[in-house]
């Protein structure tokens, strides 16, 4: 299958969990207690206020290092914006949180995602997307030698085998639109999942590429699959993976002011490619190159 982009410009899974992830967006602002109306998150962090960042602990895109510091691709190159905008590393406070409580925690007990998230047509109907920093192919994770064939999550739902996925993310929300609800093993996380194929309760892992080759890397019982697009199930066109930074609706003026600095980011290629080749992006694989989250969210974009 050919890894070049193919936008998908239609609302993907409509009436699926985003009413839910909604209502934790309710009207939360830092005006609600009392503060002053004139204000905003990116004027309270250029003040020198503190931003609390919620990520989800998944390599290579936020995740804690061996020095408990958080890391990532997409922390590296967030931090590289937001000092741009003039706001210091040692404002943000990061906050440890489960994958599907990304958005549903948005105003409450965060501020912003930075975990590398998918753009996707019901999240932007939630949130804020600033425009994506890196595309990304998908893959499957199997055990050594691949013995069942799989090849891509969307040919793998034609067959009686079952996926491993993690909650939350798009490949949930592709699999639970094209496998039989009994073919679908949901986990909180990467290690969950791979305890589940080990003990063959799962019979591949369906997430990003860069997660499972470097959980391949360091397990010799495991391999991963060539990378592929995931295929929307109404159109049978690719689903680009496209990850950013999340915000508030109520926030888009930070999120505007960040995708300006992004522009100037993705167009000094080698600036870019130095923040994230520590974590195996190049600019020919992984290279936004232009698309943004209203390309990927045409009529729910905000």
């Amino acid at each position: 299958m050919s890894n070049e982009p193919h936008f998908n410009r239609r609302n993907l899974f409509r009436g699926s969990a985003v009413g839910a992830a909604a209502l934790g967006l309710a009207a939360c602002s830092r005006t609600d207690d009392g503060g002053d109306e004139d204000s905003s998150l990116l004027k309270d962090a250029q003040d020198g206020g503190t931003l609390r960042v919620a990520y989800a602990n998944e390599a290579p895109y936020a995740y804690t290092g061996d020095d408990d510091v958080v890391t990532g691709q997409s922390v590296d190159v967030q931090k590289h914006l937001l000092g741009e905008l003039g706001i210091e590393a040692d404002q943000i406070e990061w906050k440890l949180t489960e994958w599907g409580s990304l958005i549903t925690g948005l105003g409450t007990t965060h501020d912003m995602v930075i975990a590398g998230m998918y753009i996707t047509p019901d999240r932007c109907e939630a949130v804020a997307f600033a425009n994506p920093d890196y595309v990304m192919p998908d893959a499957l994770l199997v055990m050594k030698g691949n013995p069942g064939g799989w090849t891509t999550l969307n040919e793998m739902a034609e067959t009686d085998g079952v996926i491993g996925v993690m909650n939350g993310t798009s490949e949930q929300e592709v699999a639970d639109a094209i496998f039989d609800a009994e073919r679908v093993n949901v986990q909180p996380d990467l290690p969950a999942l791979i305890l589940e194929l080990k003990a063959g309760r799962c019979d591949a892992v369906g997430l990003t590429s860069a997660n499972l080759q470097l959980a391949a890397d360091a397990d010799a019982e495991v391999e991963v699959t060539e990378g592929f697009w995931l295929i929307d199930p109404e159109t049978g066109e690719d689903i680009i993976g496209a990850g950013a930074a999340v915000f508030q609706p109520k926030d888009t003026e930070f999120r505007d002011a960040l995708n300006e600095k992004l522009d100037e980011l993705l167009a000094d290629t080698a600036t870019w490619e130095g923040l994230v080749s520590p974590y195996g992006f190049t600019a020919e694989t992984n290279h936004p190159d232009g698309l943004t989250a209203e390309d990927l969210c045409p009529d729910t974009y905000q």
